[in-house]
């Protein structure tokens, strides 16, 4: 009989805990059609590197997507003039909800394929072809700083 209080009791509580957070998904799918819609934005990105192959392209995209969750497919809804934290932002509406820790696995996509530092950026505006240029240009870069932005949510 205690058994089945307890798992009544958890039921109802995961119940709740889904209910609660319905309009919070909802949001985030709502703000995240702003990019599903799309259509491809490869031409934006070779017009904005046109000495980066598709591919250089293509990979430092799947590790954005791969860092968020995304589907492979999708990669190429997400432009050059794109904000890192717009877009985390459109998944997380609300704060003080816990994440699937997106920005912290991007960052280790980049050190393993780049080894680029994310955690240097301070910039919170920064934008997926400024994180390009980066890691192309990694001693270049005039946005790399001690850490205090990207990577501290």
């Amino acid at each position: 009989m205690k058994d089945i209080v307890v798992i009544a009791i958890i039921v109802v509580v995961f119940a709740a805990v889904m209910i609660l957070a319905l309009p919070v998904e909802r949001e985030s799918k709502r703000r995240l059609q702003h990019y599903w819609y799309r259509m491809c934005t490869g031409r934006e990105w070779r017009r904005r590197f046109p000495n980066a192959t598709k591919d250089e392209i293509r990979r430092f995209l799947e590790a954005f997507v791969d860092g968020f969750a995304f589907k492979s497919s999708q990669r190429l809804k997400f432009g050059p003039n794109d904000k890192v934290m717009d877009i985390y932002r459109a998944l997380y509406p609300s704060t003080g909800w816990p994440d699937a820790l997106e920005v912290e696995t991007f960052a280790r996509n980049l050190k393993r394929e780049y080894a680029f530092d994310l955690a240097k950026v301070e910039d919170r505006d920064v934008t997926l072809g400024q994180l390009f240029t980066m890691t192309r240009n990694p001693k270049k870069s005039d946005l790399t700083m001690p850490l205090r932005g990207i990577s501290s949510l």
